[in-house]
């Protein structure tokens, strides 16, 4: 059997665009804005607002009173919590995407209250 010389280049390019893909999906080249997005879906607008006012959307601000990432997570309060949520090590809370895959569980047990910017919402 043989391919004709479309059929081949496709096959060449399919590897990449599948590493392309995952990479994507896996929020590697999403910006906070794009992974709140696609984490928070109709209720973005009001998180990425919430987002702004807490970090500047800052994935690796950490403030005075132990919040850390793009919502300011609070370790003392959320720390087991998010590992347990993402499955993740406290470290990633400074990962956009599991910052705000935990904030839109804070969100969905609590609405806007665990966050001093909730009026921004």
């Amino acid at each position: 059997m043989t391919t004709s010389p479309t059929l081949r280049r496709r096959a060449r390019r399919l590897p990449l665009l599948a590493v392309f893909a995952i990479a994507l999906l896996g929020g590697a080249a999403c910006t906070p804005q794009q992974q709140i997005a696609a984490v928070f879906g109709d209720r973005a607008p009001e998180a990425q607002r919430v987002a702004h006012c807490e970090s500047t959307m800052n994935p690796a601000a950490v403030s005075s009173t132990n919040d850390h990432g793009l919502f300011q997570i609070n370790a003392r309060y959320h720390q087991a919590s998010f590992e347990r949520v993402t499955g993740q090590p406290w470290h990633m809370v400074y990962d956009a995407f599991w910052n705000t895959v935990y904030a839109k569980h804070l969100h969905d047990q609590q609405g806007w209250a665990p966050w001093t910017c909730r009026y921004a919402a």
